[in-house]
């Protein structure tokens, strides 16, 4: 397998792709150029081959592991075979697996990462602290075990979902005169027929990243979508789909058609109640195309247990979940619940 190397024309530094200038550029000479006039440096030499071939040498979740030759100084990169940008830990020059991102694999658009390690730094700081019953430890930066810049793969599917429903409704009138209370109930049967276009709603194409995780960072602005260039991946991780488009369709399928139905029940307005009576729902015209998105990756742990958070690289929104402290909770809620509970027994006890 081919690996292409970002090395600075200038100075033979390892080049990265800066999100704040859009450019890649060097760190050792400040030299920057636009990426799509850059061409990588490239040798068809270094291969991949199964770690099995030495040992038995997986991951955590039992992956087999591959070893790539870095061609700059020959030192070895262990890497999972989804894996297809990394940085050599001897070097620390950039590399792309060629053949990951080429063929079946090529990603027809990439989202460029807008936001920084430092970006995502803040921002976990700033998370933490909006959490008050989260322990003090987190806030620790040496407590982060590690921040990972992540081109995630992601399907894009675009579809009609043809929907048709029945629905029993009711309005319920009531006026009174000096004697009676009246109420009036007048019954009706509503149809809704139609259909609704999606484009390019994201499939995580990742075994690796939680489903639930990535679609908790969505929205991303597909207007700053780009075609695919390897140059962007350069300084970052990027790994390519071990999921198929063909594995995530029906998870997309739903995503769409829950969407279509909620806006068609929306659409039966105007009534005391509704009741959904029978309906169906039926996807046409799908396709699908294969696209890159930017995240932020943050791993801590405390007390044993571990914990993931997580950003997304263009707009800055962060996740993720923190563990309850009992010294925070006495420290700002037990001395509150104690005072409203001293009025309440004063009152109980001044009016008893």
């Amino acid at each position: 397998m081919a690996l292409h190397e970002y090395e600075c024309p200038a100075c033979g530094g390892a080049m990265e792709f800066n999100p704040g200038t859009q450019k890649l550029k060097c760190p050792f000479c400040d030299s920057e150029f636009d990426v799509r006039d850059y061409v990588a440096n490239h040798s068809s030499s270094p291969t991949g081959e199964s770690s099995e071939n030495y040992s038995d040498e997986k991951d955590s979740e039992g992956q087999p592991m591959y070893i790539y030759s870095c061609a700059s100084c020959g030192g070895e990169i262990l890497a999972t075979e989804s894996l297809g940008s990394m940085k050599c830990p001897f070097c620390s020059n950039n590399v792309v697996v060629h053949e990951k991102f080429t063929g079946s694999f090529k990603p027809d658009y990439i989202i460029p990462f807008t936001k920084t390690k430092e970006d995502a730094m803040e921002a976990y700081k700033g998370y933490v602290k909006s959490k008050r019953l989260a322990p003090k430890v987190f806030l620790e930066e040496n407590h982060i075990d590690e921040i990972k810049g992540v081109y995630v793969p992601f399907w894009l599917f675009s579809a009609t979902q043809e929907y048709e429903g029945t629905f029993e409704a009711t309005r319920i009138r009531t006026w009174s005169d000096s004697n009676y209370n009246y109420t009036e109930t007048s019954f009706y049967e509503a149809e809704r027929k139609g259909s609704e276009d999606f484009e390019q709603v994201p499939i995580d194409g990742s075994r690796e990243m939680p489903d639930d995780l990535m679609e908790s960072l969505e929205p991303f602005d597909r207007s700053a979508m780009v075609p695919f260039n390897m140059g962007y991946l350069a300084g970052f991780l990027a790994n390519k789909y071990n999921v198929t488009a063909d594995e995530d369709r029906a998870r997309a399928e739903e995503r769409m058609a829950a969407t279509a139905t909620l806006n068609f029940h929306n659409s039966v307005a105007g009534y005391s109640t509704v009741r959904c009576v029978s309906e169906r729902c039926r996807t046409t015209n799908e396709s699908h195309k294969y696209a890159l998105y930017p995240v932020y990756v943050l791993n801590t742990s405390w007390n044993g247990d571990n914990y993931l958070f997580a950003m997304n690289g263009q707009t800055g929104k962060f996740i993720g979940n923190l563990p309850f402290s009992m010294p925070q909770a006495a420290k700002y809620y037990f001395p509150t619940a104690l005072g409203v509970a001293a009025v309440v027994f004063l009152l109980i006890t001044m009016f008893s």
